[in-house]
């Protein structure tokens, strides 16, 4: 992908265009998203939940609770893209979360590249700039202007409700520490039927819980899959009032994802 990204005060600006697989770009003005899919010309508006400052780590506030599942190693300098970076490991403190290893812009902070660690420190994903500009003459208003060019589109405004696993008549018993809820809504599936999405990090490692009625001839098989380091585990949740599927994704350990399956229960 190719990013901009300008900031002028407390508003954030940011283009982020695929350069593989079908053409797709995506603007940011802080929390208002606004996807371009050209082929079918289609643009896709969202919302996305508040995140830190560009351009930190963490999500949220939830800096000083990190620490207390991870501890950080120093592990010397390198070079990324040709800026000067400090490596440092953040190593998990318990089995509940993997490893990242980061190499961080010696002046600005920025984060240069994240390598994401198994408990044996094997890499199972990474990702990193291959070319940076710092204080690159990006023109936030000209930003402004493509974000709001939607003439020739047909305009697409993504449907949720913000609402808890609670309202929804879930009970949530979760045995994974650290892990806080951070976001949850209903989106709509099809005319009569709803999916939840229920978020939750621990600062750095973020899980998605997804709930919504069974369907035999859409819902595969349980059980796990891994791309990477992602992985996703799907269960049928047997229930009186009518069957649930629920599926969890997240950059955690698979037996972390089993418990935020099994966390999810359906009240009578």
């Amino acid at each position: 992908a190719r990013i901009w990204h300008v900031c002028e005060g407390d508003v954030q600006l940011e283009r982020v265009e695929s350069l593989t697989g079908p053409q797709r770009s995506t603007f940011r003005r802080n929390e208002a998203v606004v996807t371009f899919l050209p082929d079918a010309r289609l643009v896709k508006l969202d919302q996305r939940e508040s995140g830190g400052t560009f351009p930190s780590l963490l999500s949220g506030s939830q800096g000083t609770a990190t620490a207390e599942y991870y501890t950080a190693h120093e592990q010397g300098q390198g070079r990324v893209a040709g800026f000067d970076a400090d490596i440092v490991w953040l190593r998990p403190r318990d089995q509940w979360r993997f490893g990242y290893r980061i190499w961080s812009e010696k002046r600005t902070g920025l984060v240069l590249k994240t390598q994401i660690l198994d408990a044996s420190t094997r890499v199972l994903a990474q990702s990193a700039f291959s070319e940076l500009q710092l204080d690159a003459p990006v023109q936030a208003e000209r930003l402004r202007q493509m974000m709001a060019s939607t003439e020739g589109y047909r305009v697409v405004k993504a449907e949720r409700a913000r609402t808890s696993a609670d309202a929804e008549g879930w009970r949530v018993r979760l045995d994974a520490p650290g892990f806080q809820p951070q976001s949850c809504y209903r989106r709509p599936l099809t005319p009569g039927t709803s999916m939840l999405q229920c978020v939750y990090s621990d600062g750095i490692a973020t899980v998605s819980v997804f709930m919504q009625p069974f369907d035999a001839e859409r819902h595969p098989q349980e059980g796990v899959s891994v791309l990477g380091a992602t992985y996703t585990l799907m269960r049928r949740l047997a229930h009186p009032g009518g069957d649930w599927w629920i599926t969890a994704v997240g950059e955690v350990p698979p037996s972390t994802l089993k418990a935020f399956a099994q966390a999810f229960e359906r009240r009578p």
